[in-house]
């Protein structure tokens, strides 16, 4: 006799180490800057519509002799001002006592509405001082089948402006809910059919206790 296969369902909610963004599709643009030291991802937008989304950021890499560092926040709505907010607690530190190098991926658990995500680039001289907000602050950002890649670029003190103090990638992965398991042709039908013929004979025997 065949061994039966056992029926395999795929996982919903995907979850992998690494952001599963699909093919490049193209840039929507070039390096855009700002005069602060804050980067905000916010979903949904319109290049991501869904409501369900999963968020990765890496620091790629940086040329800052400085100490680098980003705090990386997520709230629900933009109310809370960013001076308020870069004073809670980060959900995570890119970065630190160290000059630049690349790390692994980070990543939120999937989500469900509106996001914001909150990334304060921050430099230190190791010779002396404290934490100090990087003067500038731009991005690139470019689309895929499945996501959104931001690079953000971070310069220090904004002396030389050179954009390459500190740089994260940031992206955004479509989350959407597969169907699962398509409903079988007829099966309203059946269960009218079930709910008329079968179900009295259920109740009865579970009111007359019979297996």
């Amino acid at each position: 006799m065949p061994v039966p296969v056992p029926v395999k369902f795929p996982f919903p909610f995907p979850n992998p180490a690494t952001p599963d963004l699909g093919c490049f599709v193209r840039r929507k643009h070039e390096l855009e800057t700002e005069p602060f030291n804050v980067h905000v991802e916010f979903q949904p937008s319109i290049d991501q519509p869904q409501l369900r989304q999963q968020v990765y950021f890496r620091v790629l890499c940086g040329k800052a002799a400085h100490f680098q560092r980003a705090l990386v926040l997520m709230t629900f709505d933009a109310n809370i001002p960013p001076q308020v907010l870069q004073n809670f607690p980060p959900d995570f530190v890119l970065g630190g006592d160290f000059t630049p190098s690349p790390s692994e991926w980070f990543r939120y658990p999937m989500q469900t509405g509106t996001r914001f995500y909150w990334f304060f680039g921050q430099h230190r001289d190791p010779a002396a001082g404290g934490w100090q907000p990087d003067a500038f602050a731009g991005h690139t950002y470019d689309i895929y089948d499945n996501g959104t890649l931001s690079t953000v670029y971070y310069d220090d003190t904004g002396v030389d402006k050179d954009m390459n103090d500190l740089i994260l990638e940031v992206a955004v992965v479509r989350r959407d809910q597969p169907d699962i398991i398509v409903v079988a042709d007829g099966q309203l039908e059946v269960f009218a059919r079930f709910e008329k013929e079968a179900l009295p004979r259920l109740r009865d025997r579970r009111t007359k206790g019979i297996g």
